[in-house]
């Protein structure tokens, strides 16, 4: 049994929601990230809401999951870090609105 134990070594991992966030406004379970991570939940404003809840993510959220093994991490920072391309045009000026 303690063979296998070095194929495990498990790494929190929480990464800060932006604004700009591709998972702004989505549920939590609808995340795909990579083998041998696990979401955890999210922590809000102090709480942590866990992922049996399927809570909606908004942005100054924390979200955190487990890595298994260390080679992961940066695999799964790299997913839950992704983000939309900011919309810019000419013609529209958010400022005047």
């Amino acid at each position: 049994m303690l063979e296998n134990h070095k194929l495990v070594d498990p790494s929190l991992v929480s990464v800060l929601i932006l604004p700009n966030s591709s998972y702004c406004g989505i549920s939590l379970n609808d995340i795909k990230i990579p083998e041998k991570c696990t979401l955890m939940g999210l922590l809000r404003e102090g709480q942590i809401i866990p992922v049996k809840d399927n809570p909606t993510i908004y942005p100054e959220d924390y979200i955190l999951a487990i890595a298994i093994h260390p080679m992961m991490v940066p695999a799964l920072k790299v997913t839950l870090k992704k983000t939309r391309p900011c919309y810019y045009s000419l013609n529209d000026c958010l400022l005047e609105a």
